[in-house]
Formats: structure tokens, sequence, C-alpha cells
């Protein structure tokens, strides 16, 4: 019988976490820079993140829909293979300044607290 309890002694329960987390914050982080496309935010989340934060689409679609609902984001239709391109409207620029500014204090706590 399979218990629908998480297994917090396991590392890829953790990382799987705080992935839920970071994939919002690395989709508004790069595309910061320039408009994207899905397989190749997929691309840059892994690049920028060093491999950490490694999306796929399963769960890079629903967090794309959730920051398009929130006016964080907006999607066009690509001439490139029909895709849709994502980009940062100044509703997600201000909430990736914040977000940022989040993480920048959250992480230096993290480290200061946490003894390994």
């Amino acid at each position: 019988m399979e218990s629908n309890q998480p297994d917090y002694i396991s590392e890829e329960y953790w990382i799987k976490l705080i992935n839920q987390s970071l994939i919002r914050f690395y989709i508004l982080r790069v595309l910061k820079d320039r408009d994207l496309h899905g397989y190749l935010l997929i691309q840059e989340i892994k690049n920028s993140s060093n491999g950490f934060c490694n999306p796929s689409e399963s769960t890079l679609y629903p967090a794309l829909n959730q920051l398009l609902q929130a006016n964080l984001i907006q999607q066009t239709d690509s001439n490139e293979k029909m895709r849709k391109t994502y980009h940062l409207t100044p509703k997600g620029k201000e909430a990736f300044k914040i977000a940022a500014k989040t993480w920048n204090k959250v992480i230096p706590t993290l480290r200061k607290r946490t003894i390994l």
C-alpha cells in the first residue's frame, strides 16, 4: 500500500519542493533578458541555475500559465514553427525585482543559520 505522505528524508523531495518555487523566479529572470519560447526557456533556466533548476515541460507550462494569469508575462505567436514566445510585462519586471530582493535576503540567512 503506497503512502501519499512526502518522503521528507529524501533529497529528491526537497529538490522538487525548492524547484517548484524557483521555476517561477527563473522564468522571470530569464525573460528579463530576452523573449523565449518554451524549449529555450527550459534550456536557459537550466543554464542560469547551473543545472539546479531543471524544469520539464510538465512543470514549466503550469508555471507559465500561472504567470500569464497574473499578468507577469505575455505570450505571442512566433513565426518560428508556430511556437508561442513569452515576454515580461512591466508588472513582471517589478515582480522579478521584488523576488530577487527577497531571495537575496533568504540565501544569506540560510547560510548563516544552517549548520551542516
